[in-house]
């Protein structure tokens, strides 16, 4: 097969694999009322249970970047894949709330691998201008894809059970196994570089000074922007008394705009041939549309025209953070390149994370008024913009 032909549809089977991560990581959230009658749960256990998927995702990370460092892609990818499938085959027999928790842990250790998998994949198989489009276009494609799929999960349910569901998603993810077992692979011209053990690796990466810039960056910004877009857009569109079924295309705007920005703003780093000039303009104008969309009065509660706008603009402008995975590949060698990513990646997952849950302990602490605490979130962002002066570009010829 041509070099190029099977280059770009390894990288449509990692694009897949992060597809089919983030919908499992999703879905159970929109199954939550059927799960709970079904398995006659509260609204806590099954919180719980749904958050055992978070364990497993953490749990991995860093493992995942190291195997995908040492080994053959293609077993390392097609392991994570099987993994995944096999807690989505499990939880779908589940008929209590144990075996659904523990099925959910597996699906986290498998789905850990999706997104490093396919930062690696492109580094090896396209040359480092085409890291930030293709892992942009990566981001496009799952953003969009999770979007349509989690629409047809509401229209399905009005038919078919959770558990029936849950059985076509596992059919599809032992038929990218099987694709993934026969097409991906690490390029016989790869040159890996000498094997270090995961003590080495993790040694290498924490020394590295700019490695940690990008790190806490990367986690002050692309970690505001998905606890934004994933939860606070919510009760913000709630205290201006914005219908649910407008506020999802609001929501629907902040993923269009990161779907767009992504490879586009990776593109136009190629064309300024600098990271750090793209990441610092586009963080300061974000905060700028944050602030916005988190205080803007909300003037035209027909048709919001004002809030869509500027929705679209913050995930749009926000998402020139994913350079930072950019800028941690090429400050990688082959043999340590997984293991860097992964703990960017982890950073931004905690930090994510913990922003759904900190302006409420400011909330509970100082005020009554949630929405005055979120100030947290725009300077987090400027806190990845004071590092980025920090932050030595890498753009090369």
């Amino acid at each position: 097969m041509n070099k190029k032909i099977r280059g770009v549809l390894v990288w449509l089977i990692a694009t897949l694999f992060v597809v089919y991560s983030f919908c499992l990581n999703t879905a159970a959230a929109v199954f939550s009322a059927p799960i709970k009658a079904s398995l006659h749960a509260t609204d806590f256990t099954v919180a719980l249970a749904t958050g055992a998927f978070i364990l497993g995702f953490a749990c991995m990370q860093i493992p995942a970047g190291y195997l995908l460092d040492k080994f053959n892609a293609r077993f390392v990818v097609s392991g994570g894949i099987l993994l995944l499938a096999l807690g989505n085959t499990i939880i779908s027999f589940s008929d209590n709330l144990l075996i659904f928790s523990l099925s959910n842990f597996v699906q986290g250790l498998g789905a850990s691998f999706a997104f490093i998998a396919a930062a690696v994949l492109i580094s090896q198989w396209f040359r480092a201008k085409s890291f930030p489009v293709l892992f942009g276009l990566t981001q496009t494609i799952s953003c969009i894809s999770a979007g349509i799929i989690h629409y047809y999960f509401t229209l399905a349910l009005e038919v078919y059970s959770w558990n029936d569901i849950y059985h076509v998603l596992a059919v599809f993810g032992f038929a990218l196994f099987v694709l993934s077992i026969l097409i991906v692979k690490t390029p016989a011209t790869y040159k890996r570089g000498r094997p270090l053990s995961l003590a080495k690796s993790l040694a290498v990466v924490l020394k590295n000074k700019q490695l940690w810039l990008c790190t806490i960056a990367a986690a002050a910004s692309f970690g505001v922007l998905l606890a934004y877009a994933s939860f606070w857009y919510a009760p913000i569109q709630q205290f201006y008394q914005v219908a649910n079924t407008q506020a999802v295309i609001v929501s629907g705007m902040i993923f269009f705009g990161i779907g767009i920005g992504t490879p586009l703003l990776g593109y136009l780093s190629n064309r300024a041939k600098s990271r750090v000039k793209i990441i610092h303009l586009s963080l300061v104008l974000g905060t700028m549309a944050l602030l916005l969309g988190i205080y803007l009065p909300h003037y035209d509660i027909q048709t919001l025209a004002i809030i869509k706008v500027v929705s679209f603009l913050i995930g749009f402008l926000l998402s020139g953070s994913m350079l930072f995975y950019t800028i941690a590949s090429e400050l990688s060698k082959d043999n340590t390149r997984g293991v860097a990513i992964s703990m960017v990646n982890t950073a931004v997952f905690l930090v994510n994370t913990l922003l759904l849950f900190l302006p409420y302990i400011f909330v509970t602490v100082f005020s009554t008024q949630f929405f005055t605490n979120l100030w947290i979130l725009p300077i987090c962002i400027l806190f990845a913009v004071l590092l980025v002066s920090f932050v030595k570009d890498t753009y090369s010829k």
